[in-house]
């Protein structure tokens, strides 16, 4: 099973992992299919107001293998200020679980711009003596209002 898993990872490598269909968002989740069968699932998990005019939130992406196996998440978090008039981020964190150990964390870095929070996470996966590198970027946004996406 894992040599299958690693020829498939390989196979999205040298495709340069790019997704063929982007699912309709439903109910806050989004479903990113890749052409090797693999998929990621994009999906709200909290968004909070700490006091008014403040709201903090998380965004998950969960990548599964063509197995339909999870093989690990990335949970984008930031927090904003709002008036009504503008937002802001004020701060942005990623973290990352892994659930099939073949695969690690090579780089992760998260940054806020204006009313973004952004994360850039690249992982990793051996293979025949070889390292295969996945990267994935993260979004978050907020409006005037506090409503984040």
């Amino acid at each position: 099973m894992k040599r299958f898993i690693s020829l498939v990872m390989l196979v999205i490598v040298i495709a340069g992992i790019i997704p063929i269909t982007v699912g309709a968002e439903e109910n806050g989740v989004e479903i990113i299919r890749f052409d090797d069968g693999s998929y990621m699932i994009v999906e709200m998990v909290s968004a909070k107001t700490r006091s008014s005019k403040s709201v903090t939130g998380s965004k998950k992406y969960t990548y599964y293998n063509s197995d339909d196996v999870s093989q690990w998440n990335a949970v984008l978090t930031g927090s904003f200020n709002y008036n009504g008039t503008s937002a802001t981020c004020s701060s942005s964190s990623v973290d990352v679980t892994i659930f099939d150990s073949g695969w690690y964390v090579v780089s992760k870095y998260a940054s806020k711009s204006g009313n973004t929070a952004t994360a850039s996470v690249t992982m990793g996966w051996r293979y025949d003596g070889s390292t295969i590198k996945v990267p994935a970027s993260l979004s978050l946004k907020c409006d005037k209002n506090g409503n984040l996406s």
